[in-house]
C-alpha cells in the first residue's frame, strides 16, 4: 500500500522591528482563518470519529453480509473516493461481494483473472496496486484470519491518485484487521452451530434414546428416539422448568420405577455415574427398557453426562418366546416318544397274543403320526417368515378345490356330517394351491377335534362386498371368551378342561393366519363356549379376474 505525504505547512517567520497597522490587520486575519482551520479540522475529525464508530458498531451487531454495505460507505468516504468493494471469501471461493460504483460482473471477472489486482492480492496475501485505464488505479487489501493467515476476504478501491495518504493507509488497514477478526468470530461461530447441528443429527440417529445432561445443570438434550419413546415434554428447554433434573424427570412420567430412575438421574446430577445397568418398565409394563450412563469429559474436563435407554421389549418378548417354544414343544415331543418307547419296549420284553400286539403296533404308529406332524407343524412355523418358497401361485378356483377335498373330509371322522355350501359366484384368485390344501385341511381338522362328540360341520363360501368370504363353522366346545385374542398365536392353546383332554401344539391356527396374510387376506374366529365355533378367511376380490 502506498501512501503521499501531506504537504508541509511552512512555519511563520517572524520579522523585526515595530509592526505596521496593516500587518497588525493582517494578523488578526491570520488568526480568524487559522481558527476557522482548526474549527473545520475538528469538525472533520470528529465525522470521521462518527464514521469509524459506525463501522465498529456494524462489525458488532450486524452479520457480515450486512455490516459489509456500511464498511464500504464509511471508508469510500473517509479515504474521500467513489468506487470500490468489499469481497468475502470462504473455502477460497467467492461467497459475497458489495460494491459501490463498480459492476459485479467486473469484478467476478477479476476474480476469476490470475493476473488481475484480486487475484495478485489473494495469493501473495499483501497489498497490490496497479494502474488502470484512463489514469485511475486501482488496490487491492487482503483481509486475513488472525489465527492461520488465510485470506477471508479483499478490500478493493479504485482511485484516481498513485498514492494514499498516511491517515488513509492507516484506515484501509485498520479495517482490513477489524473485518479479518469479525470474520474469524463469524466463522468460528459458523462451525459450532455445524458442529452442534451435526452432533444433534448424528444423536438423532441413533436407534437408543438418548439424553445428555450438562454438568452445569442447566442445559439438556433429548434425541428423537427418546422423544419418539415418551411424551415430548422439552418443547422449549428455556422456559417451563427451573432446572435440568426436573425437565429430565419430567420426560419419564411413565415409568413403572419413577423413584429409581429420580434417584439414578440424581447421582448423573451430583457427577457420579453409577456402573451398572439398570432395568426399568414403562406405560405399566408394556415397555422394557435397560438403562445406563456414561460421562462426556474433553482433556479431563467434565462436560456433562449422558443417560441411554435401550428398549429390549422385543429382546425380552423373543426370550419368553424362546423358552415356551423349547418347553412346550419339549413337552410335545415327550409324550408321543414315552408312548412309542414304552409300547416298544413291552413287545421286545413280552410275548403278547396277535390282537394285543397289533393294539400296540396301532398306538406306536399313530404316535409315531402325531409325531411327524408335530416336526412338520414346527418346521412349518420356522420358515413362516418366507411362506412362498418352495411354493407357486397360480390362478385356481377355490370353490372347486373344496369340493375336491370334500372327499378327505368325510373320511376323517365318522361321527361328523361335513356340508358344504357356496353361493353363486366366482371363486377365483391367485395363490399356492398347496398352501390352500394345507389352510382348509387345518381348518376343518380343527373344527373335527374341537367338537368331539361329532355333529355338524359346514363350509360357507360367499362372494359380497368386493372380497371372497368363507367360513368353517363348528358345534364343538367352543373358545372361552378371554383365549379368543390370542387363538392364532403360536403355541397358544386355550385353557380349560375340555382341550386338555384334546391335547395338540397350538400351532395349526398360526400356520392359517400365516397363509392367510401372505395371500393379502384376514382370518377372524366367533365363538361361544359349549355351542361352538365359526372361522372365517376373507380375501379381496382384487385379487379375482373378471
Amino acid at each position: 500500500m502506498r501512501y503521499r505525504p501531506e504537504k508541509k505547512v511552512r512555519p511563520y517567520r517572524l520579522k523585526t522591528g515595530p509592526f505596521p497597522l496593516s500587518e497588525v490587520k493582517a494578523t488578526e486575519t491570520t488568526d480568524q482563518q487559522r481558527i476557522g482551520q482548526l474549527t473545520q479540522d475538528l469538525v472533520e475529525v470528529e465525522h470521521k470519529l462518527k464514521h469509524r464508530n459506525e463501522m465498529m458498531e456494524a462489525l458488532a451487531t450486524q452479520n457480515v453480509e450486512s455490516a459489509c454495505e456500511t464498511l464500504l460507505v464509511k471508508l469510500l468516504h473517509l479515504v474521500d473516493l467513489e468506487a470500490g468493494a468489499i469481497l468475502l471469501y470462504r473455502r477460497e471461493q467467492l461467497s459475497h461481494l458489495v460494491t459501490q460504483g463498480v459492476e459485479d460482473i467486473e469484478l467476478i471477472e477479476k476474480d476469476l483473472d490470475q493476473y488481475s489486482v484480486l487475484r495478485r492480492a489473494f495469493v501473495m496475501r499483501k497489498s497490490v496496486q496497479l494502474p488502470a485505464a484512463e489514469g485511475m488505479y486501482e488496490s487491492a487489501v487482503p483481509v486475513q484470519s488472525p489465527s492461520n493467515g488465510g485470506v477471508v476476504g479483499i478490500i478493493y478501491l479504485k482511485h484516481p491518485f498513485e498514492q494514499f495518504n498516511l491517515e488513509q493507509v492507516g484506515d484501509i488497514l485498520d479495517l482490513s484487521r477489524k473485518l479479518g477478526m469479525t470474520l474469524e468470530r463469524h466463522l468460528l461461530f459458523h462451525q459450532m452451530e455445524h458442529e452442534k447441528i451435526k452432533t444433534y443429527q448424528l444423536l438423532d440417529s441413533i436407534r437408543e434414546a438418548v439424553l445428555y445432561i450438562e454438568s452445569s445443570g442447566e442445559q439438556i438434550y433429548a434425541n428423537q428416539a427418546l422423544l419418539n419413546m415418551f411424551p415430548p415434554k422439552l418443547v422449549n428447554q428455556a422456559q417451563g422448568f427451573r432446572h435440568a433434573y426436573e425437565r429430565a424427570t419430567s420426560l419419564f412420567e411413565h415409568i413403572d420405577q419413577a423413584d429409581a430412575l429420580h434417584d439414578y438421574i440424581g447421582q448423573l446430577m451430583n457427577g457420579e455415574i453409577p456402573g451398572e445397568t439398570i432395568e426399568l418398565s414403562a406405560f405399566r409394563g408394556n415397555l422394557l427398557l435397560s438403562a445406563y450412563a456414561e460421562r462426556i469429559a474433553i482433556a479431563n474436563v467434565e462436560w456433562g453426562m449422558m443417560l441411554v435407554l435401550r428398549d429390549v421389549t422385543k429382546e425380552k418378548e423373543l426370550d419368553l418366546k424362546q423358552s415356551e417354544f423349547v418347553s412346550i414343544v419339549s413337552h410335545e415331543l415327550r409324550t408321543p416318544l414315552s408312548s412309542i418307547m414304552g409300547f416298544t419296549e413291552l413287545l421286545m420284553r413280552r410275548t403278547l397274543d396277535g390282537p394285543r400286539q397289533k393294539k400296540y403296533l396301532e398306538t406306536i404308529h399313530s404316535e409315531t403320526v402325531r409325531l411327524a406332524e408335530l416336526i412338520d407343524d414346527i418346521l412349518e412355523i420356522q420358515k413362516g417368515e418366507d411362506l412362498t418358497q418352495g411354493t407357486t401361485k397360480k390362478r385356481m378356483d377355490l370353490k372347486k378345490l373344496v369340493f375336491e377335498m370334500r372327499p378327505m373330509f368325510d373320511l376323517a371322522s365318522s361321527k361328523h356330517r361335513i356340508r358344504v355350501a357356496f353361493e353363486p359366484g366366482r371363486y377365483e384368485l391367485t395363490a399356492s394351491e398347496e398352501k390352500m390344501k394345507q389352510l382348509f385341511t387345518n381348518l376343518i381338522m380343527n373344527a373335527i377335534k374341537y367338537s368331539p362328540d361329532g355333529g355338524l360341520i359346514q363350509i360357507k363360501g360367499v362372494v359380497q362386498d368386493h372380497l371372497i368370504r368363507l367360513t368353517v363353522e363348528d358345534e364343538g366346545i367352543g373358545i372361552p371368551e378371554k383365549s379368543v385374542p390370542f387363538i392364532f398365536d403360536k403355541f397358544y392353546r386355550a385353557d380349560n378342561s375340555d382341550t386338555r383332554k384334546i391335547g395338540g401344539t397350538g400351532l395349526g391356527l398360526a400356520i392359517c393366519q400365516m397363509i392367510v396374510k401372505d395371500h393379502d387376506g384376514t382370518i377372524s374366529v366367533q365363538s361361544e363356549e359349549g355351542i361352538g365355533s365359526t372361522f372365517t378367511v376373507e380375501f379381496p376380490i382384487e385379487m379375482v379376474t373378471e
